[in-house]
C-alpha cells in the first residue's frame, strides 16, 4: 500500500499554494439537487497597469469581449481595468452592462493605466440579472500616501444579492501585508453591514497567497489556519466542503488553496513559480458547481470562472 503524504506549505509562507501544482484544472462538485439556478461568474486582472500589457490598444478588451460572448456569464469582477477598455467592453456587449470606478493614486491623483486611460476597478454584468441602482465604491482604508484600493459593488435586489470586485494592495514587504490585512477586513466590514444578509460574491486580485494572514478576514472560519471569514471559495480543492483539509491520495491538501492565477505560464517572469492570488469569494448558501484558472493572453494574471448555483 502506498504511503500518505502530507504536503504542508508552511502558514504564512510565501509559497503557501505549493499543493496547488497536485490540483486538477477543472473540480466538479456533486451536491444535492437544488432548486437554484446555475450561472457562471467570472473574476480577471486585465493589467491596464502592466508594462507589457497596459500599453495595449483594443486587442485587450476585444479578447474579453470573445470570451464572454463565449461564456455568457452573469458577472465579472474586473482589476486592473481601463475606462477605455470597459467603454469598449460596454459598447461590444449589447445585453452587458460595464461600470468602471476610477482609484486614486498615492500622490492623490488619479491612477493612469499604461496607455493614456484611467485606472480602476469595474463589474460586468448581464442586464437579465437585476442590478439595481448605482455602482458604490468603498474605500478599503488603504494607507495615506499609497494607492486607495477600494471594493465596488451592485447589487441586484430580486435576487437578494451584492457583487463586489475589490484589488488589495500589491508588495512582499510587511507594511504590504499590513495594508491588506486592513483592507481585506474592511472588505468584511463593509459585506457584514452595509450588504448583511444580501447573498454575497466578491472576485478580486488580492494580492496574496491563500494561507496569508491577511486573507483570514475573507476565509470562512471553518477553513481553520486562522480563517475568522464567513465565505467560501470557488476554487479550493475542496469545492463546497469547508474545512482545513482534503483527502486526496496520496496526499492531503489545505482547502485554502487553489490553482495557480498569475505568472504561472513559462514564458511569463517568475515562472514557473507561479501564484493563486486571484480568488472567487461566494456566501455558503451558493453551491459551487465547478472552477477553472484559464489563460488570459493580454493580462500576466489569468480568469478564474466558476458554475455556480444560487
Amino acid at each position: 500500500m502506498g504511503e500518505l503524504r502530507m504536503t504542508a506549505p508552511a502558514r504564512r509562507a510565501t509559497g503557501a499554494t505549493t499543493t496547488a501544482a497536485l490540483l486538477i484544472a477543472t473540480v466538479l462538485v456533486a451536491g444535492p439537487a437544488s432548486a437554484a439556478t446555475e450561472h457562471q461568474i467570472g473574476t480577471f486582472n486585465m493589467a491596464g497597469g502592466n508594462a507589457d500589457h497596459g500599453p495595449k490598444g483594443d486587442e485587450a478588451p476585444d479578447a474579453l469581449v470573445a470570451s464572454v460572448e463565449d461564456r455568457r456569464p452573469a458577472f465579472v469582477m474586473l482589476q486592473e481595468a481601463c475606462r477605455d477598455w470597459t467603454e469598449r467592453l460596454d459598447a461590444e456587449l449589447g445585453d452587458y452592462t460595464v461600470v468602471f470606478d476610477a482609484v486614486t493614486s498615492g500622490n492623490g491623483t488619479t491612477a493612469q493605466c499604461r496607455h493614456p486611460s484611467e485606472f480602476g476597478n469595474a463589474l460586468l454584468y448581464r442586464n437579465d440579472l437585476g442590478v439595481d441602482g448605482a455602482a458604490v465604491a468603498h474605500s478599503l482604508g488603504s494607507p495615506a500616501g499609497s494607492e486607495q484600493r477600494e471594493m465596488l459593488c451592485v447589487t441586484a435586489s430580486g435576487r437578494n444579492a451584492v457583487i463586489c470586485t475589490a484589488h488589495l494592495t500589491a508588495g512582499d514587504g510587511d507594511g504590504d501585508a499590513q495594508a491588506r490585512a486592513v483592507e481585506a477586513e474592511t472588505a468584511r466590514t463593509v459585506l457584514d453591514t452595509v450588504y448583511a444578509g444580501r447573498t454575497a460574491f466578491l472576485g478580486g486580485d488580492l494580492n496574496a497567497e491563500p494561507l496569508a494572514e491577511e486573507l483570514d478576514p475573507l476565509y470562512h472560519v471553518d477553513y481553520e489556519e486562522g480563517a475568522s471569514g464567513a465565505l467560501k471559495e470557488v476554487d479550493s480543492p475542496c469545492g463546497n466542503d469547508i474545512s482545513r483539509l482534503h483527502m486526496a491520495y496520496p496526499t492531503i491538501e489545505f482547502c485554502r488553496s487553489g490553482e495557480l492565477t498569475a505568472d504561472d505560464w513559462i514564458f511569463e517572469e517568475g515562472s514557473p513559480l507561479g501564484r493563486k492570488i486571484d480568488y472567487l469569494f461566494v456566501s455558503t448558501t451558493v453551491e459551487v458547481l465547478g472552477a477553472d484558472a484559464t489563460f488570459g493572453i493580454h493580462s500576466d494574471h489569468d480568469p478564474l470562472w466558476a458554475d455556480v448555483g444560487f
